[in-house]
């Protein structure tokens, strides 16, 4: 036992210094790789990286990091090209360090540094600009050569002076910003962009009257109308708005079937798109309109909203995106998380807090809003990059009108199996939008009753495939009852008093919205059945709820939950009231405890 413990001992001590060893020249051979690199470098390129090599270990918690690589930028900065040293140093670690490099390096105002992941995980990019671009305004480019959604688009230029911008293939896009930030400006130089592509369609949803759209509709007018709108959809009305919110549904969901042998053909998972099937872009400008919690309470407004959140989930590899405006990056305003979730591209302008990018970008963002403290200025985030300050061109409407002439034969036609899906509200799009052109305002109008969304569907992923929208037989009747209720209310006030015709005025009413009662007769019980106790038409409508539940049924609080989304202009009826009426009904039964169903030789 003791020879074994001894020759044990000195086995891992010889490991011990074999490892020692390995260590050792695993870092002098990395110490000479850098050698050899740094060689390279001039005297001027040498002094940076000697001079920020310190500046890392100073700031940067004793982080070490070889600079191997600078390069220098026309436009005034650098670029630093970093391997970290042992320990596991992250490109992350230093990115932490960001705002106290540019301090300790004494940087101009407005100018700063922006750390990215190099060629490798220990391997670090790090960007230093020591002339500010994000002051003066850089004009939209005077070249209109064509772009496709499968590249990127620039919509500005970095610190350095670099174009970027997204790829719009997959990506759909939320931009916020204050009154005056430049977010319109941004908005019409992705418009721009959108002209410019061969393989694209901008459908614009703007409820403030089209403003969105006006200066593009209008160059298009005063250029003689030459080959295609630049803008092939405009919505400036809620009613509008619906219908192409509702296209936008069919759409997504008939390419999803219909461009199956496209998919294949092209051996990829997302629709392959060109000329023949463009992808088809909606603006839609002030969301708040539509998605905030206030607008919630509109019946149209909110079922606008939840057609276009579907299209976001279900519509990206089907080449239908959005791209989504709003004032501000606040839960009141983007009420859907949906609408923050699936914007892969975010751009916040001038915003009041950074509060606000924390919930743009989420809280590891490493930004503030001093880094883009300029008008046209945003901050962006492209997938799960770095969220980092851009300059957005400037576009003014003389340049709108030389795009809209030198791409007017560019714009593709929307294809047969989307069209056919969007049904004859596109086909009537170009209806009563004179004023677009410059003629006037069409007379206001009573929006149309919207279709009455599903009654207790759950809205997924899968969106509701192969269901039919609520409505039919069952649906009329609710809608027949609670038109009722309406109007007897209506008539209990005007009377201000009970009188004795009160019984013959609710059976006119009730008998106008197609609903039948007759009172129980002088000193005979009522007969069992729904109309048992107070009349109330809402009980009907309970019990239409209860009949769509299905055989497992639905609980009273849920029944309240649903009338409170379908019809909020109806007071709803408190639960205990819910259970009496249906615990009252011959026609439901409790197929589980607290739960209310049809019985079966009940179910229509």
């Amino acid at each position: 036992l003791g020879s074994l413990l001894a020759g044990a001992l000195g086995l891992g001590a010889a490991m011990a210094g074999a490892h020692h060893v390995e260590a050792k020249a695993e870092e002098q051979r990395a110490a000479v790789e850098a050698a050899v690199q740094r060689a390279t470098l001039d005297g001027k390129r040498q002094k940076i990286a000697d001079e920020w090599e310190d500046r890392i270990v100073r700031v940067c918690a004793g982080s070490v990091v070889r600079i191997v690589g600078v390069e220098v930028w026309e436009s005034g900065g650098f670029s630093l090209d970093g391997e970290c040293g042992p320990g596991g140093t992250r490109w992350k670690d230093v990115a932490v360090y960001k705002d106290a490099l540019a301090a300790d390096a004494k940087l101009p105002e407005g100018c700063g540094v922006e750390v990215e992941p190099g060629a490798h995980r220990g391997a670090v990019l790090i960007h230093v600009s020591t002339a500010n671009h994000l002051i003066e305004d850089v004009s939209y480019p005077d070249d209109y050569s064509p772009l496709t959604v499968n590249a990127p688009a620039p919509i500005g230029v970095r610190r350095d002076g670099a174009k970027e911008g997204p790829v719009n293939r997959q990506a759909s896009m939320l931009l916020v910003g204050q009154r005056g930030s430049g977010k319109t400006n941004l908005m019409n130089v992705m418009l721009a962009n959108q002209c410019r592509m061969t393989d694209s369609v901008s459908w614009v949803i703007d409820l403030n009257g089209g403003g969105l759209a006006l200066k593009w509709m209008r160059a298009w007018q005063a250029a003689g109308r030459p080959g295609r709108a630049p803008i092939d959809w405009v919505a400036d009305t809620p009613a509008k708005a619906q219908a192409m919110a509702q296209a936008l549904v069919r759409i997504s969901k008939a390419r999803k079937t219909g461009y199956q042998d496209r998919e294949i053909a092209a051996n990829d998972d997302k629709l392959p798109v060109d000329h023949e099937v463009p992808e088809i872009r909606v603006f839609n400008d002030e969301g708040a309109e539509i998605f905030s919690t206030r607008s919630r309470r509109d019946e149209t407004l909110r079922a606008i909203a939840d057609d276009l959140i579907q299209t976001l989930e279900i519509a990206r590899a089907a080449a239908v995106n959005e791209t989504t405006s709003g004032l501000r990056a606040t839960q009141d305003v983007l009420s859907d998380p949906q609408v923050l979730k699936q914007s892969t591209f975010k751009a916040g302008m001038k915003v009041a807090h950074d509060s606000e990018l924390n919930y743009l970008f989420g809280y590891n963002h490493g930004s503030s809003v001093e880094d883009a403290p300029y008008p046209g200025c945003a901050l962006v985030q492209d997938g799960d990059g770095q969220a980092h300050p851009l300059k957005i061109y400037r576009l003014k409407p003389d340049q709108i009108l030389d795009i809209v002439k030198a791409t007017a034969d560019r714009h593709p036609e929307l294809d047969e199996l989307s069209r056919q899906a969007a049904g004859e509200a596109y086909e009537q799009r170009w209806a009563n939008t004179g004023h677009l052109f410059g003629g006037p305002m069409p007379a206001p109008t009573a929006a149309p009753t919207p279709a009455a969304p599903a009654a207790l569907q759950g809205r997924g992923v899968t969106a509701g495939w192969d269901t039919t929208p609520a409505g039919g037989d069952a649906q009329a009747t609710i809608d027949q009852a609670e038109e009722a209720r309406r109007k007897l209310r209506e008539a209990m006030n005007d009377a201000g008093s009970r009188d004795d015709d009160l019984d013959a005025q609710f059976r006119n009413i009730l008998a106008a919205g197609g609903v039948t009662w007759q009172p129980p007769a002088s000193g005979t019980a009522p007969a069992p059945g729904p109309q048992e106790g107070d009349g109330d038409p809402r009980r009907e409508l309970v019990y239409e709820i209860v009949a769509k539940s299905g055989p497992d049924g639905i609980g009273p609080e849920a029944i309240r939950d649903a009338i409170g989304r379908l019809y909020p202009n109806v007071e709803v009826p408190h639960a205990a009231t819910i259970g009496r009426w249906l615990g009252s009904d011959p026609r439901v039964h409790k197929p589980k405890f607290g739960r209310y169903a049809v019985r079966p030789e009940e179910t229509p």
